[in-house]
């Protein structure tokens, strides 16, 4: 090696050295496992490039050694968004057996199957009152007071199997045991969480806007049945039209119960 390459490769390993130092001191919460020390590895190789690449527009080493610990911001925040544990995760989560990738997605996949059951037995007993309208309506045509009886039959019906619904919805297998905060979570499964979490708050937002709508608008098949029958002069249409109203109101209730409490099993997994 000449001696102009020697001076030029000093100020390098000093920015190496430099670096190394900057990324164990940021990262020193982390535990040292062979992944984490291959994240370290890459973020040095990417620095030294970016280091390169600021001596190419002539700044001295200096310069280029502050711009590019700017440049790459928090080392330790990085890595956590990467999944990486902590010293003090592994302390603080060693104490309960570390749920697994599958029994926390069955988790929120049973605690959902149970949230829309008891939704679904709100909704029918909402709805009960639209197969009596809706038999009410079709014996205006037929003159049979014997359907608005089986009309009747059929409230009773919804409003027994709205109950069945709720009484029998199942709670998740892993139910007392999240409800007692007797699990861990690794980081990177942790990580997955936090980034569904996010999703499942957008949906809730649309599912909330469709609720309110529903609400909002339930009189509408009243009003179209109303002026239908300034048309066809049939008295059945607006009951039909009173039938309608209940349907979106138990349509638009269900839409508010799974908005507000489809992310539960998700806060209770990151509450600790």
């Amino acid at each position: 090696m000449t001696q102009a390459q020697m001076q030029q490769s000093a100020p390098r390993e000093e920015a190496a050295a430099a670096f190394k130092q900057h990324i164990l001191e940021r990262s020193a919460s982390y535990v040292a496992e062979p992944m984490a020390d291959l994240y370290r590895v890459e973020i040095l190789g990417m620095m030294l490039d970016r280091y390169d690449e600021l001596q190419a527009q002539g700044l001295v080493s200096d310069a280029a050694i502050r711009r590019t610990k700017a440049d790459f911001g928090d080392i330790a925040e990085q890595m956590r968004r990467a999944g990486f544990s902590t010293v003090y995760d592994r302390q603080n989560t060693s104490i309960w057996p570390e749920m697994t990738e599958d029994e926390t997605a069955a988790y929120i996949r049973e605690s959902n199957q149970q949230l829309h059951k008891i939704a679904m037995g709100v909704m029918t007993i909402i709805s009960s009152l639209v197969p009596m309208m809706i038999m009410v309506g079709i014996s205006e045509i037929v003159y049979a007071d014997a359907l608005s009886l089986l009309g009747v039959l059929g409230m009773f019906g919804m409003i027994a199997l709205g109950i069945y619904m709720i009484v029998t919805a199942k709670k998740p297998k892993d139910h007392d045991k999240v409800k007692k905060g007797r699990f861990s979570l690794a980081s990177r499964l942790r990580g997955k969480l936090n980034a569904l979490q996010e999703t499942l708050r957008e949906k809730s937002r649309r599912r909330v806007g469709k609720g309110i709508a529903m609400l909002v608008t339930c009189f509408c098949p009243i009003i179209f049945g109303a002026i239908l029958d300034e048309f066809f002069g049939s008295d059945m249409l607006p009951i039909l039209g009173v039938a309608g109203m209940f349907a979106q109101i138990g349509a638009g209730v269900y839409q508010l119960i799974m908005a507000g409490s489809e992310g539960n099993p998700l806060k209770k997994l990151l509450k600790d």
